[in-house]
């Protein structure tokens, strides 16, 4: 995790102060750890050795992040076209990417072949005809769906009665199908969803996955996904058992080559682990108010850049910037936006707040700026990368209001 430490009263991240951050670059902020995110990109590859690790850049597809991502030697999956043209500019290679489709248009997938994208996942019978159509011999990789997911959230969980995958009793047909087309199904993959903490719905998944490719030897390639989770409430949450997993899933591996007589391509697809805990906001109050005898702590932070909480009901610790004592009284922290659900926390015991104090959000590496968008016309925030000398700098620029109209003026 980012490390915090107060001095004189003041939260600082190693030597930079986190007020001279939102002085140099306004608020709302995003803000990221460069030593952190290598962190997190070590410990994986140390406890995966040998198996291929994919970022799953949905969780945020920042350039400037994807290039240290790339530069600790791990690998990366897209989602989309422009993922795709995000990670190419970041130094990686159309045979470093691994592209996840769902739904997508037969003009999308041209384009993903004209940018040398070979490795591609289909979910459904449809998407891979569309994609041989367009990559004639190609290799495909089937989505299966094992009909039970995991996940912090409905809306995140990614199997069972869901819109992906394959059922698995059409795997035979899809394999006939592929070669009748004139390509080949070379690998299997599963994703059960997102931010669980205990890793045996994840093991009986791969056990599930496992059991079906003992009858398919020609396969090449056995992706499980990812959804590692991070301890976002430190107070209730444990980290993610990494070592024990790690144990667990190397046994079964060599479990499996070892009765087979084969030797696959194995891997896996984290996201939030890698670039969650790097993230940082800053935030500015603007007003303290008490309505029906409830204390509103309003910051310009709205759920248009900051949705988890307001989406999944998501918990992200708040800290005061420049003062320690928490009083005893409940407050929420809400946003700028003009909807009752814009809370950043509720219930949460601060110090006492004027307009104009900082409050630090945590642990919003990922899926935080990643799924910001303009709602109310409001113009994105800044990021910006705190590297490991200490320095800061911009990895995108804030927008300008009048950014928003962009592409919008005609002539009639």
């Amino acid at each position: 995790m980012t490390d915090f430490t107060r001095t004189k009263g003041q939260l600082y991240m190693g030597p930079k102060s986190l007020v001279s951050l939102a002085e140099d670059f306004s608020t709302p902020l995003y803000a990221y750890s460069e030593q952190t995110l290598r962190s997190r990109c070590q410990q994986l590859k140390q406890s995966f050795e040998g198996l291929t690790l994919c970022y799953s850049a949905k969780a945020n597809s920042n350039v400037a992040l994807l290039q240290i991502i790339k530069d600790e030697g791990i690998g990366v999956d897209a989602m989309s076209e422009g993922e795709i043209i995000q990670e190419m500019a970041a130094g990686y290679h159309p045979e470093d990417i691994l592209f996840v489709s769902n739904n997508v248009t037969t003009a999308h997938f041209g384009r993903v072949a004209a940018m040398g994208i070979n490795r591609v996942v289909v979910d459904s019978m449809d998407q891979m005809r569309r994609w041989l159509a367009v990559k004639p011999g190609a290799h495909v990789v089937l989505r299966l769906n094992p009909t039970q997911g995991a996940g912090h959230h409905q809306k995140v969980i990614t199997a069972g009665k869901v819109k992906f995958g394959f059922d698995p009793n059409l795997l035979d047909q899809a394999i006939l199908e592929a070669k009748e087309l004139g390509g080949k199904v070379a690998g299997l993959m599963i994703h059960i969803g997102s931010l669980f903490m205990d890793p045996e719905p994840w093991l009986k998944a791969i056990d599930w996955l496992l059991d079906i490719a003992k009858a398919h030897p020609e396969l090449e390639y056995l992706d499980f996904g990812g959804g590692m989770g991070v301890p976002y409430n430190r107070t209730t949450d444990q980290p993610f058992p990494m070592e024990s997993f790690a144990k667990s899933l190397n046994q079964r591996l060599q479990g499996y080559c070892e009765e087979t007589g084969t030797n696959p391509e194995f891997a896996i697809e984290p996201g939030r682990f890698l670039v969650a805990e790097c993230g940082f906001c800053l935030a500015e109050v603007q007003s303290v108010k008490v309505n029906q005898g409830i204390k509103f702590i309003g910051t310009n932070l709205g759920f248009n850049f900051l949705i988890r909480p307001e989406m999944y009901g998501a918990y992200h610790e708040i800290c005061h910037v420049t003062k320690e004592e928490n009083s005893q009284t409940p407050v929420q922290v809400v946003g700028n936006v003009c909807e009752s659900g814009d809370y950043l926390g509720q219930d949460r015991l601060l110090p006492e707040t004027e307009v104009g104090d900082l409050l630090l959000i945590r642990d919003t590496g990922a899926y935080g700026f990643s799924m910001s968008s303009n709602y109310n016309s409001m113009a994105k925030p800044a990021e910006v990368l705190v590297d490991l000398k200490g320095h800061t700098k911009v990895i995108r620029a804030a927008e300008e209001p009048s950014g928003i109209l962009k592409g919008q003026i005609y002539q009639t």
